[in-house]
């Protein structure tokens, strides 16, 4: 069964959640309290939020993160609605049964056969992905077990995919096999309070400012360059939405929506709104960015550190932490001696 970690995705923080916890703690030591809430700003793969929900200081926890995608998979792992794994299971032994030659082309294997997934495990994606809005729809499945059986085929399919991690382009020259299995996702049993939000990060930020709340740590760590998520991932979010929209170009990407400020000259103004409202209902706000400067343009960090500090230290004391970590490239910059910074600000909230 695939955890939560089990895909490949840019930025994700899989391999540095010992080190922002290490930095939290020399700065706000919540060992030995209780009821804490955490916020993570910007979810991608969820792996930070699973982190902290798993300790026992932790009761609360927010995620949110524009990405449908994410959404599903945060929907699929962290609600705690009861399901029937017997039912999943037997969903799972059907959908291993389907053999190609008995399913019709659709849309995913005209557009996406041979390219992204050989031509047979195309049509096999795009069969189970109908079948489950039509299993939903006839409640022959819970919206519960619909997002477990989604994520579970979001998963299955990027374990697969013709890709060097994100969909930006497929492999050329390559003789696709047939490799697709669906497997199952296994949920998370956690006895915590989850609220899930798929919403602009400074929308979300203000609208819980106007109401007030009271949040622990928030955790904030945006896109850092010009690649926007919504575009790298357009091939998992036109399967988690399944609204079958038109493509273009090389790589088969939908007319480009939901991009993001953070990856634009915004990216400064933007993130200075988005602390003002958040240093207003967090006592810590914990910020994760990296140096890729003077790599391919496209790579290259939105905010300095300087701007970064900046921002955070006119809203409370804050200390830097530097890792060394190895980031994603396109292959076409190479970087030297890279760190992945983490701030962290104690606000006078």
């Amino acid at each position: 069964m695939f955890s939560l970690s089990s895909r490949r995705y840019t930025g994700a923080k899989t391999k540095l959640l010992d080190s922002i916890d290490t930095s939290i703690l020399k700065s706000f030591d919540y060992r030995e309290r209780k009821n804490l809430s955490f916020f993570d700003v910007f979810g991608g793969t969820g792996v930070v939020s699973e982190y902290f929900a798993k300790k026992k200081e932790f009761s609360k926890i927010i995620i949110n993160d524009f990405l449908h995608s994410n959404f599903i998979i945060y929907q699929g792992f962290f609600t705690q609605d009861s399901f029937d794994s017997k039912k999943l299971e037997s969903f799972k032994k059907e959908f291993a049964k389907l053999k190609p030659k008995d399913i019709k082309d659709n849309y995913y294997s005209k557009h996406f056969g041979d390219k992204f997934f050989s031509q047979n495990d195309s049509k096999i994606i795009g069969y189970i992905r109908d079948e489950l809005d039509k299993l939903l729809k006839q409640k022959a499945i819970s919206k519960k077990e619909f997002f477990i059986l989604l994520s579970s085929l979001l998963y299955s399919v990027d374990r697969v995919a013709n890709t060097v991690g994100h969909y930006d382009a497929y492999r050329k020259n390559v003789i696709l096999k047939d490799r697709f299995s669906y497997e199952l996702i296994s949920p998370l049993k956690l006895e915590k309070s989850i609220e899930i939000y798929k919403e602009d990060s400074n929308a979300l930020a203000q609208n819980l400012a106007k109401q007030k709340r009271q949040i622990d740590i928030a955790f904030i760590d945006p896109p850092y360059n010009s690649r926007q998520y919504s575009r790298f991932y357009h091939l998992l979010e036109n399967l988690a939405q399944n609204k079958k929209p038109e493509l273009y170009g090389v790589a088969l990407k939908p007319k480009p929506t939901n991009l993001s400020k953070y990856c634009k000259v915004e990216a400064r103004e933007a993130f200075k709104d988005l602390i003002e409202s958040l240093a207003k209902i967090c006592r810590v706000l914990v910020v994760t960015y990296n140096n890729t400067y003077g790599a391919n343009a496209r790579s290259n960090a939105r905010l300095s550190d300087r701007d970064i500090m900046d921002i955070l230290e006119s809203r409370g004391k804050t200390q830097i932490f530097e890792y060394d970590f190895k980031p994603f490239t396109s292959g076409k910059g190479k970087l030297v001696n890279h760190k992945e910074r983490i701030f962290i600000c104690l606000t006078q909230s």
